[in-house]
């Protein structure tokens, strides 16, 4: 936790679908700062760090944990942030770097930034319909915005929100595969154009800080957290208004083990362990591949022969990430993990980094080891949490700031010229 102070797609051809029409529902805008207020105490944040502070005074102690913690002993949270140590950057002089380009084609999307807003469940939780208020941040930014299949807005209902937006959608394996077909239908009718598939939650890790808070959701007060409650009235009234559940799971009273989903649901680790499904294979992962038809990620590899697998079944982008430390505990830093991947990909697709990322220098050696861009999720969640589209917009504005002071010190006028020879081992010689 103190780490983080540092720092053309094709649509599905439709099938006959039996499942109920989706009404997308809008909560009630919730009691907020005045934007003039607001506004300001945004400006006042000049790194993610400080949003991070601003997020945590709103917040309610279990739910800043929420988005906060990791498993277990939180080392490999702690290492992906800490791991970007490991490399310092070499500038080069004498080049011209008075205009400079960030931009970056993500699975033929150019995007304003090499970074993409990660797929984070529950945030309408943070702030009043705050998948939308992020997908209309991430569009007005211009960087791609993949909404979780634990939100609390439905795929329709962002998609209403943010209609301009770059939209991709991330999918869990279910136990129930008709529903997860409903839901690859659902994305591709509301034109989310890449389908981002996370692999990497067989089951819920132990997050330790959710255990220890009882963190359910929706939050049950208990006497010992009344008094925290009491002192966020912004983000009770929030929540007192907003209508929260598991959005994409409440069409039509969906059945998971005999209770309706987003409503009979006391804890998350129940709604994981009652819905997903542990005995995904490769094979099912090649049935998804040819499902969808378009552009597709597969998020959460580690290890380079994973990745070369996921290559030969025509996935076109994989995502270096442990889930940003909250699943097994003790494995590799995201950062570490990504130049054995990139390796093993050898240009065949894409390599996206999800992880530790705190900084525009982050971005910098995420790039000069292999990756086409960067996933972020906690930054954004923070900003969000501290002031809905208007916080996700000045995370977005502190990362572009960095990465072009960077660029330009690095002597880099762009991201094809930033290489493996900009950085150098902090320890173990050069």
């Amino acid at each position: 936790m103190e780490a983080d102070e540092r720092r053309t797609g094709r649509a599905v051809a439709h099938r006959p679908s039996t499942e109920p029409t989706v009404q997308p529902s809008r909560p009630a805008p919730a009691a907020a700062p005045t934007p003039t207020r607001l506004g300001a105490r945004l400006q006042r944040a000049h790194a993610i760090a400080d949003l991070r502070r601003q997020a945590a005074r709103r917040l309610p102690k279990a739910v800043f944990d929420f988005i906060d913690g990791g498993a277990e002993d939180e080392r490999t949270l702690r290492d992906n942030v800490e791991a970007f140590d490991d490399w310092m950057l070499m500038p080069r002089v004498g080049i011209d770097v008075a205009t400079r380009d960030l931009s970056r084609s993500i699975l033929g999307y150019r995007a304003s930034l090499p970074i993409m807003m990660a797929p984070t469940g529950l945030a309408g939780f943070f702030w009043p319909d705050g998948e939308v208020a992020g997908a209309q941040a991430a569009a007005r930014a211009g960087i791609p915005y993949c909404l979780s299949t634990n939100s609390v807005g439905s795929i329709e209902h962002v998609a209403e929100g943010a209609p301009e937006g770059e939209r991709w959608f991330q999918l869990y394996f279910l136990r129930d595969r008709e529903w997860m077909q409903a839901l690859l239908r659902r994305a591709a009718a509301a034109r989310y154009r890449v389908l981002c598939l996370t692999v990497d939650l067989a089951v819920q890790g132990r997050r330790e800080r959710d255990l220890r808070n009882a963190f359910t959701m929706p939050l049950k007060p208990r006497l010992s957290t009344a008094l925290d409650l009491a002192r966020r009235p912004g983000w009770l009234a929030g929540a007192a208004r907003s209508r929260l559940g598991f959005g994409n799971f409440q069409a039509g009273g969906f059945q998971a083990g005999g209770a309706a989903a987003g409503h009979g649901f006391t804890s998350v680790a129940q709604h994981v362990a009652s819905l997903f499904d542990p005995s995904a294979s490769w094979d099912d992962i090649a049935r998804i591949r040819d499902a969808w038809r378009g552009p597709m990620a597969l998020k959460g590899l580690l290890h380079p022969a994973d990745a070369a697998r996921a290559v030969a079944l025509g996935i076109e982008a994989v995502i270096v990430s442990n889930h940003g430390g909250r699943q097994l505990d003790d494995v590799p830093a995201a950062i570490h993990a990504l130049p054995g991947v990139a390796e093993a990909v050898a240009g065949r697709a894409e390599v996206i980094l999800d992880g530790g990322v705190r900084r525009g220098t982050d971005v910098i050696k995420a790039l000069a080891l292999g990756a086409t861009a960067c996933s972020l999720g906690r930054p954004l969640l923070w900003g969000l949490s501290a002031g809905g589209t208007a916080g996700v917009s000045r995370a977005i504005e502190i990362v572009r700031g960095e990465l072009d002071n960077a660029m330009t010190l690095l002597g880099t006028p762009t991201l094809e010229a930033i290489t493996p020879d900009h950085l150098r081992p902090r320890r173990g010689g050069w």
